[in-house]
């Protein structure tokens, strides 16, 4: 009797406590979705379908979680055979949580593709597990359908399901030490406000990754060490879960790390400020970014390269971020300015024709200011 007991709890008590947590998971992402797009009202096309593409395979998750539940301790009540049976809805479960998946692997190495310099070396491999574990997800789906019993199932295919949670764990391994020496890289040592931002992405990226990447081994773990009970599949109900939710956190954490620099003390205003005089202006001109842009760029997002060439002297003359020091000749001076943000890089020319010149990088567009 307490062997049956024993039993129960570690199948389909882990089947329902595992459904439960997702559910609850579930919720969390459906506010980080409305949140999303109250907040979000112009953002790229591709964030906006993939959030909704995400929330509508997640509500399709949780449903089939359900089903499960109500399969395993409804329909088959008092069953004791209905432990070693997979029903189809669980085996659902297991390629959506593959695609959504896929999807924030996408989603993260595009990321490393982008801040990385577009290096397809560093994220072919990152994709190619990612296509792996897709795979892997679909042909275990296919035959836990086929089968419909775990122990034939572990026992034939056992193998394919362990090797697509192990690519999952390796995918998020190398999205984070990327991501996070690439941040690294990108510091200016001088503990400005800005490495202070580029310090909390990066204990952020440490801290998503880790949790996918935990759950994903854990699960795995309790898959071969004990692949007779349901406890894994109680882990396994959660990691869609927590992928979605990572991606949501991602797109919505722009406008706090935003607002951040709008606050900072090294630049004033919330972007850089490249003055000849700290005197207000009365015309401006505009050199607009490209239309495809971010539009919520942020300062841990861009760099800003300036400097100044004498064309007369034929020499270069650097001057402070700020609040450069007065010219040999401002009429013959050109104003070099490099603007860097993920999934752009632009620059301009332009020669400043006043002493009073000020170029300010705004949100979307390069404004050039006269007294």
């Amino acid at each position: 009797m307490g062997d049956a007991l024993e039993d129960v709890r570690n199948t389909l008590g882990a089947t329902l406590i595992g459904t439960f947590l997702s559910a609850v998971l579930s919720g969390i992402l459906s506010l980080q979705v409305a949140i999303y797009y109250q907040v979000y009202t112009v953002d790229f096309s591709r964030n906006r379908m993939m959030v909704g593409l995400l929330w509508i395979l997640d509500t399709i998750h949780v449903s089939m979680a359900f089903g499960a539940s109500w399969t395993y301790l409804i329909t088959n009540r008092g069953n004791d055979a209905i432990a070693d049976f997979i029903p189809w809805t669980i085996a659902v479960t297991v390629a959506l949580t593959a695609i959504i998946t896929f999807c924030t692997h996408c989603f993260f190495a595009q990321r490393v593709y982008t801040l990385g310099g577009r290096k397809l070396w560093l994220t072919g491999p990152i994709l190619l597990l990612a296509f792996g574990r897709l795979f892997a997800a679909l042909v275990s789906t296919s035959e836990m359908i086929r089968l419909r019993s775990y122990a034939a199932f572990v026992e034939q295919y056992g193998w394919i399901f362990t090797a697509g949670l192990s690519s999952a764990a390796t995918v998020d391994i190398l999205i984070t030490v990327s991501l996070v020496i690439i941040l690294q890289r990108s510091r200016t040592g001088y503990s400005t406000s800005t490495d202070h931002i580029i310090d909390s992405i990066a204990l952020y990226t440490i801290e998503t990754g880790m949790i996918t990447c935990v759950t994903t081994i854990v699960s795995l773990i309790c898959w071969v060490s004990m692949p007779n009970n349901l406890i894994f599949l109680a882990l396994h109900f959660t990691i869609s879960k927590l992928y979605a939710n990572s991606v949501l956190a991602t797109l919505n954490a722009r406008r706090s790390l935003r607002k951040r620099t709008q606050f900072s003390t090294d630049f004033q205003p919330s972007l850089p400020v490249i003055s000849s005089d700290p005197e207000p202006v009365r015309e401006t001109e505009r050199y607009p970014l490209h239309p495809n842009d971010d539009p919520t760029p942020t300062a841990s997002q861009f760099e800003l390269s300036v400097h100044y060439d004498d064309v007369k002297s034929k020499r270069q003359q650097p001057r402070s971020r700020h609040y450069p020091r007065p010219l040999s000749d401002p009429g013959h001076v050109k104003l070099n300015v490099q603007l860097k943000i993920p999934e752009l890089s632009w620059s301009r020319t332009s020669s400043l024709k006043d002493p009073g010149a000020t170029y300010i990088v705004g949100n979307s567009d390069i404004s050039r200011s006269t007294v």
